[in-house]
């Protein structure tokens, strides 16, 4: 059975044939979180795979690399290749991976991972971009996880585009985690670079057809939080899509999903 634990912001946990996976956990204490993290020692047990979208400290919590490392030595960090040495500066010994979009990791022999764009920003001077350097390489992915029964989509921190739209074409997504805390003039003044919002995630499932819709993004900062509740009006009455806002910190099982 596969199955999701929302961890608050953007983190999950995803058990899924046979891994145990975690995408932008942010665990450790920070004086501006509106809810303490969970513990983190149970979630860095036996993870095979850790994946990060960029570095912000909400989904690189480099504190919890030795943790994670200490508890789990097997494990993999994938992460955009502009930010490994983040990840190995502060505990050199464990594993890694660099990625950009358009790769393709095998993560077990059912289980593969795709490495699709994302647009956001370090800060707002370089908002919303792919963060690209002098390099070609960008600082912002998200990841596709495909496996028997079931295709999920993280979609990191990012706005819609028409390229980020394209993308998203070839690949059945059946569940997608998708930000919904927007963006406005406001918070982009205070430096806060945001995101799709409910309609715009609501919108882009419909348009790939998408069938479970698990608003994130929208709970853990003041001044940068929405109601995901926002996401299930904009889908009232779209048979064919479901938003489901699950508890934080409990886990739900994933269905298996039939043939398209």
């Amino acid at each position: 059975m596969s199955s999701l634990t929302w961890l608050g912001q953007a983190g999950f946990l995803l058990e899924i044939d046979g891994l145990r996976i975690l995408v932008d956990p942010f665990l450790s204490e920070h004086e501006a979180r509106l809810f303490r993290p969970p513990p983190a020692e149970p979630l860095a047990e036996r993870i095979d795979w850790l994946l990060v979208t960029h570095e912000h400290l909400d989904h690189l919590d480099v504190d919890f690399l030795p943790l994670l490392a200490q508890r789990s030595p097997d494990v993999t960090v994938v992460l955009p290749t502009p930010i490994v040495e983040q990840a190995t500066r502060l505990h050199g010994a464990i594993r890694t991976v660099g990625v950009q979009p358009g790769e393709i990791l095998a993560l077990s022999p059912t289980v593969a991972l795709h490495v699709l764009p994302a647009w956001h920003g370090v800060e707002m001077a370089d908002a919303y971009s792919q963060g690209r350097g002098e390099d070609g390489l960008v600082r912002f992915v998200g990841y596709v996880v495909k496996a028997p029964g079931i295709c999920l989509y993280h979609s990191g921190d990012t706005l819609v585009t028409d390229e980020l739209r394209q993308s998203l074409a070839g690949h059945a997504i059946d569940v997608a985690l998708l930000p919904v805390n927007g963006r406005d003039y406001y918070r982009e003044e205070l430096g806060l670079i945001g995101n799709m919002d409910a309609r715009e995630a609501v919108r882009l499932s419909q348009e790939i057809g998408v069938r479970v819709l698990v608003p994130m993004h929208w709970d853990l900062f003041n001044g940068n939080t929405v109601s995901p509740g926002t996401a299930v009006d904009e889908a009232a009455g779209d048979s064919g899509l479901h938003v489901l806002v699950p508890s934080r910190f409990a886990q739900f099982p994933l269905p298996v999903f039939g043939p398209r």
